[in-house]
């Protein structure tokens, strides 16, 4: 699996968490005191959501930080891309190429098929 995948897979996972423990705790959550001198205390699953949801962004800042070119300046990035989008010139060129190349040779098959097809279809 590709980084961009792996990004894209933790932030959706990362959101789901996110609205999983908005619906846990909108569900579960204790009624408020009417009295403010009551302490509110917090639940365990509470907590437990909220170790999840920092793991999961403590994992989603590693793999922002390991994406090739993060250190690197816009410019450099800039220059990055160019050298890739020539590259892949090169290479659709070369495809090109190779495409038309085959497509000769087919024609080339074809013609010799049919001649021997037409020359064992005459009678001896």
């Amino acid at each position: 699996m590709d980084r961009l995948t792996q990004l894209q897979d933790a932030i959706d996972k990362l959101a789901l968490l996110f609205f999983s423990s908005l619906d846990h705790l909108t569900r579960n959550a204790p009624l408020l005191p009417l009295n403010n001198d009551v302490p509110i205390v917090t639940t365990d699953a509470a907590q437990e959501l909220a170790l999840d949801i920092s793991r999961h962004a403590k994992d989603l800042e590693m793999l922002v930080d390991n994406l090739p070119g993060i250190d690197q300046t816009p410019e450099d990035q800039l220059r990055d891309l160019e050298d890739l989008a020539h590259q892949n010139a090169l290479a659709n060129q070369e495809y090109d190429e190779a495409v038309a190349e085959a497509k000769a040779l087919l024609q080339e098959i074809t013609f010799a098929l049919r001649g021997i097809a037409l020359d064992q279809s005459q009678p001896a």
